[in-house]
């Protein structure tokens, strides 16, 4: 267990209104800077990338098995695709693409772009992968409203029918910190025998949603200000119930080994057209690790 007290890596689960709502507020500090650093994004986008990675986060929270929940936006902005995911286990990556000479001209006409600017017409896509031998679940919604937040929840609305409450915030590199990111999902789930009646759990929602809109960018990410502190400040007169936390760490996936499987798989003519100078270089889209192989000795570095 994690001591939610001093954690600035973390995602806090809890419930409000006796039980009757569910949520989870999510601090990335170390992780978020590891996952976002090494992309050397603009501001902008790097506020995009933890925002992605504090939502992957949220929904992760949830995972019961072992696998991997992603976030991907396709669009057509100056930021064309966003990638973030969580594993069961707690590890959070991210990955961006982006249109450098797009985003210098949106950049020139403005220094803070919105989040429409950037992202472009496009969609979001929220993958469930519990592993090769189970089918992936997918859910997709286009891109909408003002930020990736609006987005996420108007999925949940849409596609999942759960009235969901969500901001996310992220923040560049200041006052000895790296990069921070951080959420804070609410839920109104179906439940079965509840306590409050019909009209009172819709005014104690209509209360919680409140309270949570009233959480603002620079208490969700104050490392001075506890995690459990947030929701006491939120919630405390609503019947906040805290659970145990679980630590979020950046860790990325990528190994010699598998990208020497995928290098095996193509063609011989497609392995001699990447070599330079008699080697393959892959950079990892997430971590930016650099590896090199010897076309003629691909087969040697698969797993055995």
């Amino acid at each position: 267990m994690i001591d939610a007290a001093r954690s600035m890596d973390l995602v806090l689960p809890f419930t409000v209104g006796g039980g009757a709502f569910r949520g989870c507020l999510v601090r990335l500090s170390a992780a978020a800077d590891a996952a976002i650093a090494g992309h050397a994004p603009h501001p902008a986008v790097g506020r995009l990338a933890g925002e992605a990675l504090a939502l992957a986060a949220a929904l992760g929270s949830s995972l019961k098995f072992d696998g991997v929940i992603t976030v991907q936006t396709a669009s057509d902005g100056p930021v064309p695709r966003i990638v973030a995911d969580m594993t069961s286990a707690g590890g959070i990556r991210a990955s961006l693409a982006v249109d450098e000479t797009r985003l210098a001209a949106l950049l020139r006409a403005a220094a803070e772009p919105a989040f429409a600017a950037l992202a472009g017409h496009g969609r979001m896509a929220i993958t469930i992968d519990q592993g090769e031998h189970t089918d992936r679940y997918q859910g997709i919604v286009a891109l909408q409203g003002a930020s990736l937040a609006e987005t996420a929840a108007a999925y949940f609305r849409q596609s999942e029918q759960i009235d969901t409450a969500l901001t996310l915030a992220a923040a560049p590199p200041a006052d000895g910190f790296g990069w921070r990111a951080g959420g804070i999902l609410l839920q109104r789930l179906p439940t079965d025998g509840a306590a409050l009646s019909a009209d009172e759990e819709a005014d104690a929602w209509e209360t919680a949603r409140i309270l949570h809109a009233s959480l603002t960018a620079h208490e969700l990410l104050d490392p001075a200000l506890p995690a459990a502190e947030v929701l006491r400040r939120l919630f405390h007169a609503s019947g906040l119930a805290v659970y145990a936390g679980s630590e979020v760490r950046f860790s990325c996936r990528c190994s010699r080994g598998r990208l020497a499987a995928v290098l095996a798989a193509l063609p011989p003519a497609d392995l001699a057209a990447a070599a330079k100078d008699g080697v393959i270089e892959v950079t990892c889209d997430f971590c930016k690790t650099r590896y090199t192989f010897d076309p003629a000795a691909i087969e040697s570095d698969k797993p055995a």
